[in-house]
Parts: structure tokens; sequence; C-alpha cells
């Protein structure tokens, strides 16, 4: 990457926040295919790929509106579910960690980061309860609901902001703890 690349993807990452109100302007379908392959060309541990992604738009996104706890969210034309598939990811074998939840939010944080390169907000919603958005969707028992992510056009242009964060030095350690 040449610097005028590196300049552009922190600026993309600094504009990228929590969008709890969307306009309804439809998302142009060449977008959202491009973010679909952010999905699919994720990392996940030894490639295990244990996910699925339910894309919801018009009369399915409208469906899932009950499972929203804020207004804002029922404007976003577009809704991802991420669902982690426990029985196909890595598990570490010294502690039997299953990875598929940690797969799920390596991809998904990927698309919420080209979604704001694409001029889209997100929102990563984790206020749902999962067994109502399973019954509403047909998602079988074996698979976990990790989030449901509102996707769309902020009603408020996405910009640079400094946000509330802990200092460096409280959460980096240099060599040991």
């Amino acid at each position: 990457m040449d610097e005028l690349e590196i300049e552009r993807f922190y600026s993309i990452v600094s504009r990228r926040k929590s969008v709890r109100e969307f306009s309804k302007k439809d998302i142009a379908p060449e977008k959202i295919e491009r973010l679909m392959r952010t999905l699919q060309r994720a990392q996940s541990a030894a490639n295990r790929q244990p996910w699925h992604f339910i894309i919801l738009q018009g009369e399915y996104r409208e469906a899932l509106n009950e499972v929203f706890t804020k207004e804002g969210f029922k404007d976003a034309p577009v809704a991802v579910v991420a669902c982690a598939d426990p029985a196909r990811a890595w598990v570490r074998k010294v502690d039997n960690i299953n990875f598929a939840r940690v797969d799920v939010t390596i991809a998904v944080t990927e698309m919420i980061t080209a979604a704001t390169a694409e001029g889209l907000g997100t929102c990563w919603v984790a206020a749902i309860d999962p067994a109502r958005v399973k019954a509403i969707l047909n998602i079988p028992d074996s698979m976990d609901v990790v989030a449901v992510i509102a996707l769309g056009y902020a009603k408020a242009p996405l910009v640079a902001e400094e946000k509330n964060r802990k200092p460096l030095k409280e959460i980096i350690h240099h060599g040991r703890w």
C-alpha cells in the first residue's frame, strides 16, 4: 500500500460509528454484492468458515422489525443476520474454546468497515432475542445467532470524530502485563 491508501484506510476507520437512524434510500445491488464478497473472504480459524449470513431486504427485511428495540433500525433498508455454526468451527484443544463466534465477528467487522468505505452506515445490534430471530427466519437450532447488522445510508453524515475511548496506557501492555 502506498501512503495515500494507508491514509484513506485510517480515514474510513475513523468515520465508522454505530448508526441508529437510517434514511429509506435503497442500496445499489453492486454495493451489497461487494459487501457479501467481503464476508466471503474474511479470515477464520483453520479456514473453517463456520458462518452463514442472511441478507434481508424489502418484505423479508420488515419481518425482522419486531426484534429491534430502537425505532431507527426499522428504517434500515438491509439487515444482515450473522449466524455461527459451532459444529464447523475450529476448537482450540488446550482449553476447548470454539472459535465460531470469533470467526463470525471477524467477518462482520470487515463487512462493517467495507460498508463505511461504501458510504453506508451500520449498527451491530446485539439487543435481540436470538430465539425469536430463529423462529422468524427459520434458522436451524444448531446455529447461533450472533447479531443483526442494520445497514443503510445514515440520516446524518458519517464524519470522523473523537470517540470516548480508554487511553492507550490503560489497555496496551508492552512485553508483559
